[in-house]
């Protein structure tokens, strides 16, 4: 059974919950309407419903599930249920199109959210959870850097692929910083991917626009101590100093802090051009950046793509004003190859905001459908194994989608990731620039 209730209001948050093998329910909240869904699909919490005239069990033995994990609850919700909403939204398009054999696509999307923040261990029991169901051949997300560190080796045992629009740890994928310990079932194979910039790449961007552009030369550098937050202020403060600046001092926060100020008085007692931030909103960067305004700093405040999401500006207020950001997606309004995706998105979840990675995350899941859409055709329809999936992911280009072609290093990092630069003005985040990297 599934059963899917959305009821709009201005602020919205997703929960998310299995209440068993074959139960359900799914509140999405966003801004007009109420609609109510239920739905017989056979023993998977899957989205949609079997077509009219086929019987239960003949529906559940045609279709194939694309998993999904993302922290669709509590702090980090404003940032997850519209990238959620990007591949929920690919895949069914993708459905409609339809599979060889007569088979039908379906998604089965999860939370890792604990006590309002993300959580490694969910995210874990997630992952094993869908691979426990073997209608599962593939698994959009994680959303979070720590959690994807977590769930890698449990992917990579079972091999099957993980395709992240959002983690941007290099530790990730290279192995040098750590990546082959991370596949310690299967060391040579790579089924984890992503469809973002790498943090190496977007802390340098920053440190370089920070110096060049925001001609900030004293930089005081603060991170959540997160797979995420720790590795990209190391990459800006090594390019940062590269590039001429001095680095006053690195901070680091502990989990569930919420007073700064003695950490600020510090930091203001150096004079920094610029504080930068290496974190999420969940893990303070809206209080942060209060807390500064409130004591006076007048240093420019900057982050990753951790703080280029809605839940920053709702966090920080007025002080959010000022700030500025980058980010691992392009502006959509300025590529004629999203413009499709962009109605479609509006189309599909009226009166929400377009995430700073929905788009990453329609390409992600248009990547998994495509490889598995492949694989059944080159196998007379045939439901695809997971390390079929895998294999033309990692061989194969995606076309079409809203970031234009995407394709893989056999590392699994996109080869043509993109890094944009943003300021918030009025309560918004105002574009500023953007560049397209290429890896090999």
């Amino acid at each position: 059974m599934y059963f899917v209730l959305r009821h709009n209001i201005s602020n919205f948050v997703r929960f998310v919950s299995a209440g068993g093998p074959t139960f359900g329910i799914r509140c999405i909240w966003g801004r007009t309407t109420f609609i109510a869904v239920l739905c017989a699909v056979g023993a998977t919490q899957i989205t949609g419903c079997a077509h009219s005239g086929e019987s239960s069990t003949t529906a559940a033995q045609k279709i194939i599930i694309i998993g999904g994990d993302f922290a669709t609850s509590g702090a980090d919700a404003t940032a997850a249920v519209p990238t959620e909403d990007g591949a929920l939204l690919a895949i069914e398009q993708e459905s409609k199109k339809g599979l060889p054999g007569g088979y039908v696509l379906r998604a089965q999307m999860l939370d890792d959210t604990v006590n309002g923040v993300h959580d490694e261990g969910q995210g874990v029991r997630n992952v094993q959870s869908l691979i426990e169901n073997p209608q599962v051949v593939a698994i959009v997300g994680p959303q979070n850097s720590s959690v994807a560190r977590a769930e890698i080796p449990v992917a990579n045992e079972a091999k099957i692929a993980l395709v992240s629009p959002t983690t941007t740890s290099v530790g990730l994928t290279d192995d040098a910083s750590g990546a082959a310990a991370l596949r310690r079932a299967n060391p040579g194979y790579h089924d984890f991917f992503r469809t973002v910039l790498r943090d190496d790449l977007q802390g340098s961007a920053d440190a370089d626009y920070a110096y060049h552009h925001l001609h900030a030369r004293r930089a005081y550098v603060i991170d959540d101590n997160e797979s995420y937050g720790l590795g990209i202020a190391d990459v800006f403060a090594r390019a940062f100093a590269h590039d001429g600046g001095t680095v006053l001092e690195r901070s680091h926060l502990t989990a569930g802090q919420q007073d700064f100020m003695p950490l600020l008085t510090r930091a203001q007692g150096m004079h920094p051009d610029l504080v930068y931030f290496g974190g999420v909103v969940s893990s303070g960067a809206g209080l942060l950046r209060r807390q500064m305004v409130k004591l006076g700093m007048t240093s420019t405040f900057m982050g990753g793509d951790g703080i280029k999401e809605d839940g920053f500006i709702l966090s920080g207020g007025a002080a959010a004003n000022g700030a500025y950001c980058s980010d691992g997606a392009p502006d959509l309004d300025a590529m004629p190859e999203a413009s499709q995706f962009l109605k479609d998105y509006a189309a599909r979840f009226p009166g929400q905001l377009l995430g700073t990675y929905s788009a990453n995350a329609y390409a992600a899941a248009e990547v998994v459908a495509e490889a598995i859409r492949h694989a059944m055709e080159s196998d007379g329809g045939v439901p695809p194994t997971r390390e079929q999936v895998v294999a033309e992911i990692a061989r194969s280009t995606t076309p079409n989608t809203p970031l234009g072609p995407i394709a893989f290093t056999p590392s699994g990092d996109v080869t043509t990731p993109v890094v944009s630069f943003w300021t918030v003005r009025g309560g918004k985040f105002v574009f500023i620039s953007q560049q397209r990297k290429v890896l090999r």
